[in-house]
């Protein structure tokens, strides 16, 4: 198990080491700010710093991965399948419907899909995670959201 861990860490470590290293083909700064480059850089940073630190830890023996044992979940891989198609069919009916619809029904389709049950919190989650994030992208930072064939 261990040396799962070590490999799985070492992977990380490379593929946040690219990341890091092809976002420095894009500018970190431009006349605003932070340039394209800027967040990939850091998070990919960050990424391979914290791989190290997991590498680290399970050299030194602090991290115990002993006792694990991977075992297949029936009802773990529905929910992973459910959520996937959600997303593909939200991405599918994007520029149909709108980002507002096709946001509303999907938040409220995951979060009834990943067990919440109140219909008030689910409504206003819904809502505040479509109209509310069509309002800020949209309206307030001037990023183009599909509007869909209803014009909502």
């Amino acid at each position: 198990m261990k040396r799962g861990w070590q490999v799985a860490a070492v992977a990380l470590l490379l593929i946040f080491a690219l990341f890091a290293y092809e976002s420095l083909k894009l500018s970190l700064r431009d006349t605003l700010g932070p340039g394209p480059g800027f967040f990939p850089f850091w998070l990919g940073l960050l990424g391979a710093a914290l791989s190290v630190i997991l590498l680290l830890q399970l050299h030194l023996g602090r991290v115990d991965v002993s006792d694990e044992t991977l075992t297949f979940d029936r009802a773990g891989t529905r929910g992973v399948v459910v959520v996937l198609v959600g997303l593909v069919a939200a991405t599918a009916l994007l520029d149909v419907a709108g980002f507002r619809i096709v946001m509303l029904l999907l938040i409220a389709f995951l979060l009834v899909v990943l067990g919440a049950r109140n219909r008030l919190a689910i409504a206003i989650c819904a809502g505040a995670g479509s109209f509310g994030v069509y309002h800020v992208f949209f309206d307030l930072l001037k990023v183009p959201l599909p509007i869909g064939i209803f014009g909502i």
